[in-house]
């Protein structure tokens, strides 16, 4: 594995990558930090170490599916949730993939991790005597 620390990727992600290659605002940015810090404590609880001394190895496609899950069970977070932080996990690891080749197999893997469908319910159409309720009667 290369020298980089998962600090130094991590912060070129964010200030090197996001800011300035796709010039992203800093309400995205902060976006994405957000859902960084929650994916690394969950690598972190996971591993039972600190964020700290994480080692890029520890980044694998087993953790992200486990960390969507818990976004869902634990943390009870609606799908689009769930989908948001996997968007961002996707960029993520592609641009690990890019910084660091032995992870690209891993990076691949999370680009194939497919996003949950949201359920929409289905439109119902009023009855005739709901209809006179809300508009009144025909004049």
């Amino acid at each position: 594995m290369s020298r980089l620390t998962l600090g130094q990727v991590v912060y070129t992600f964010l200030v090197d990558h996001l800011q300035v290659a796709k010039g992203l605002r800093s309400s995205s940015i902060a976006s994405y930090r957000d859902g960084l810090r929650l994916f690394l404590r969950f690598v972190a609880t996971d591993l039972g170490v600190r964020i700290t001394a994480l080692p890029l190895t520890a980044l694998t496609t087993e953790r992200v599916l486990r960390f969507l899950r818990s976004l869902e069970e634990a943390r009870h977070n609606h799908i689009r949730t769930r989908n948001q932080r996997l968007a961002m996990l996707r960029t993520l690891f592609g641009y690990l993939g890019g910084r660091v080749p032995e992870l690209l197999p891993v990076a691949e893997q999370v680009a194939r991790i497919p996003i949950k469908r949201v359920h929409h319910p289905t439109p119902t159409t009023r009855s005739e005597g709901d209809r006179v309720a809300l508009r009144g009667p025909a004049v």
